[in-house]
């Protein structure tokens, strides 16, 4: 891990810790693996934001929250422990946890945590079950670089500053500067990747931009306002499908053969709605047709790609074109 890296993870540690209780300062040097007077430096720097206190105990420096505030762990049961550890190892490999990311370790060891807690016989059973549970979801990039930038983008979204970010489009490979108000970091499972929600005042829109494409970031001495109303998850249902990159659409699609009972028994996305489904006969294949309105561009070619040759787009003729032209390169390609 990079200094910025050991930063950014000393700097969210020492409150953690400082909140199961009060900490020397050997102490904090010890966990942290550095010097006292790194730990003065630390400290000085996050009693900006945090109620913190010093007091000298003899000849030892005492750290506390000054609201008295102690971690009280929740008691669990073995039944609400169980799905828990379940859940956090399918998900272990991805997202802000996964390998390579700066807390991968604590979720590791909160895993270990748990499992001690539990009797030998439900150890045993998890394990086995750990083996047939999971998901298809891996981590597709290593962000284990890119933690000091995370760190700057998150607390430029709680500050609610505007940053001036060197970005290489993905589409284009070409880097310029972008100024934008960043309101939310999130892990996008489309792709396995993290991104970087904020206004960009070039497009003059709400735009998503790839952590890992954000070459630089520089807070700049403005403030912003997020909109009363912006709600992170409300805004990817609306907005979102396979990526935001363009208008919403309203598509209709027709899926035939096995496909069609894929999609009479899958939702995509949640203004998806069935419009006809007609069984198998001899003279044609079942079929299901649906609606949705969704985000143009390539996400949405991408996933009616995805299902090529059984899925036909019947609206809109624009979106119909895209796809064609899309198998038309492929096969173009192929020769």
């Amino acid at each position: 891990m990079s200094h910025r890296g050991d930063l950014t993870e000393r700097t969210v540690l020492i409150p953690l810790l400082l909140a199961e209780r009060p900490r020397s300062q050997q102490d904090l040097a010890k966990q942290l693996g550095v010097n006292r007077r790194t730990v003065k430096r630390y400290i000085d720097a996050l009693s900006r934001f945090y109620p913190i206190i010093e007091e000298r105990d003899a000849r030892e420096v005492q750290y506390s929250f000054s609201d008295g505030y102690r971690y009280q762990p929740p008691s669990l049961t073995p039944t609400e422990i169980a799905p828990l550890l379940l859940a956090q190892q399918s998900i272990a490999a991805t997202g802000l946890t996964g390998t390579g990311s700066p807390f991968h370790q604590y979720a590791e060891s909160m895993l270990a945590k748990l499992r001690r807690s539990l009797p030998q016989s439900l150890r045993e059973k998890l394990d086995a079950m750990s083996a047939v549970y999971g998901t298809a979801a891996v981590p597709a990039k290593d962000f284990s670089g890119h933690a000091a930038i995370i760190d700057a983008l998150t607390n430029a979204a709680i500050d609610k500053r505007s940053l001036r970010i060197w970005y290489e489009t993905l589409n284009t490979g070409k880097t310029r500067y972008r100024t934008v108000d960043p309101y939310a970091v999130y892990f996008d499972p489309d792709g396995a990747t993290l991104k970087l929600i904020a206004y960009d005042h070039y497009r003059e829109k709400i735009l998503p931009f790839s952590v890992d494409h954000i070459r630089s970031v520089k807070q700049t001495n403005k403030s912003f306002t997020r909109p009363a109303d912006f709600d992170l998850r409300e805004f990817l249902a609306e907005n979102c499908f396979n990526g935001i990159h363009g208008d919403p659409v309203t598509v209709r699609l027709r899926a035939l053969g096995v496909t069609a009972r894929v999609f009479a028994e899958r939702t995509f996305h949640r203004s998806q709605r069935l419009i006809e489904h007609t069984p198998h006969t001899a003279e044609r294949d079942e079929s299901t047709t649906i609606e949705m309105r969704v985000a143009s561009g390539r996400g949405l070619v991408r996933f009616i790609l995805s299902w090529a040759p059984d899925v036909q787009v019947l609206s809109p003729p624009k979106l119909r074109d895209d796809v064609a032209d899309a198998h038309r390169s492929a096969f173009l390609r192929s020769i």
